[in-house]
């Protein structure tokens, strides 16, 4: 499964994680002085935008559970836009405080929240400096000023090589059809990236990054909690993207959706899913159907994979030629998928490839999902395309 992990966490997990690899006589010390956290530790992370006229909104609200024991690491991401008490949520901080923020989190997740990480956006563009260029694809124009916040966002389509401040403008839009949901995904991207860059860089770069940031973090994880979370999930973890449900009033307005689906989601077991696939399908053929969907929920689930959804995509705005599908964990290889779609559409012809090898047409489908309003939790093995 794709190493990304969340805004901040996941940087400070990746830069411990190489001071351990690179420079060996730390790890003694490392274990020495780490504090372990309990078996499940949940962590609230905040993103706040500039402070204009005493307000500070929090453009990034994460709620992500750190399992321990599994190595797994769950994470959803709250639109900043969601209606709460005839006011959005990005306000609520700003209005309410930490603590009344963290309650109402808690109330959505029936999740107590152990840590809070707050960071300022400047954190992005540091990141991006010091580490930089971080290669990012677009796949559609992106234009958009806001002189208050001497914002100016002006993206062409195509392969983009960015520092701190473009890197920031990229992952702050939301002035296309899919507003804060679309940005929501852009931020996983972009938070992987980031990571990618990172594990080529020198622990003497790195370590330099991690002073910069840690700097502009107000927290109450320890350090020695920093240097277990390093320590313990330094050789494997697996990342788990649930998304926030929503339902939408006639204006476009994002509320609260099913609550209790999402409370489910967070309270099931976790299993160590090392040998598991995590994929989906989209039903591109000519049986638009919710019955043909359930048929190909079964045949899969009898060969003993089960895909997170089966969303449907018209022919008429998709038509590729051949059955296709997308891997995107570059540990998974072609052989094993093919072999996994073999067992159940013995008769059909697929084109397997890497998203990395064919990022226009990759990017071009998940823009027609999202577009559609069926979004994948990231990160995923590989998604699958029935023409």
């Amino acid at each position: 499964m794709k190493k990304a992990i969340f805004l901040l966490i996941g940087v400070i997990v990746v830069l411990f994680s190489l001071s351990v690899v690179f420079i060996p006589w730390m790890r003694l010390i490392l274990y020495v002085i780490y504090s372990p956290l309990n078996e499940e530790t949940n962590f609230l992370v905040l993103g706040l935008d500039k402070d204009i006229q005493g307000t500070r909104r929090t453009d990034v609200i994460m709620f992500v559970s750190v399992n321990s024991k599994s190595k797994e690491i769950r994470i959803t991401s709250v639109p900043r836009d969601l209606i709460i008490n005839g006011k959005k949520i990005n306000s609520y901080y700003q209005r309410n405080g930490l603590e009344n923020l963290i309650g109402l989190i808690e109330g959505f997740f029936g999740k107590k929240v152990d840590r809070y990480v707050i960071v300022d956006y400047d954190v992005i563009k540091i990141i991006g400096d010091e580490i930089g260029p971080i290669e990012v694809y677009v796949n559609q124009p992106m234009k958009y000023t806001d002189y208050s916040q001497n914002l100016v966002i002006n993206f062409e389509p195509g392969l983009h090589k960015l520092y701190g401040e473009e890197l920031l403008a990229f992952m702050r839009f939301r002035k296309d059809y899919n507003g804060d949901l679309g940005r929501i995904e852009r931020q996983k991207y972009i938070i992987e990236q980031l990571l990618k860059t990172a594990l080529k860089k020198d622990i003497f770069t790195l370590s330099r990054t991690f002073k910069k940031v840690f700097d502009l973090t107000e927290t109450n994880v320890k350090t020695s909690e920093l240097v277990f979370l390093a320590v313990n999930f330094r050789d494997r973890f697996n990342l788990k993207g649930i998304s926030f449900p929503v339902e939408y009033d006639v204006d476009g307005n994002i509320y609260p959706g099913d609550m209790k689906q999402l409370k489910e989601k967070y309270s099931q077991n976790v299993q160590d899913k090392e040998n598991e696939y995590v994929f989906y399908i989209v039903n591109n053929t000519e049986y638009q159907t919710r019955i043909y969907n359930v048929n190909l929920y079964y045949m899969w689930k009898a060969a003993g994979v089960i895909p997170e959804a089966i969303f449907f995509l018209d022919k008429k705005i998709w038509n590729y030629p051949n059955d296709l599908v997308y891997i995107l964990n570059e540990k998974v290889s072609i052989e094993s998928v093919k072999k996994i779609v073999k067992t159940v559409h013995p008769k059909r012809n697929f084109v397997i490839k890497y998203a990395k090898d064919d990022l226009e047409g990759y990017y071009k489908l998940i823009d027609l999902l999202t577009s559609s309003r069926n979004y994948i939790d990231f990160p995923v093995d590989f998604i699958v395309i029935l023409h």
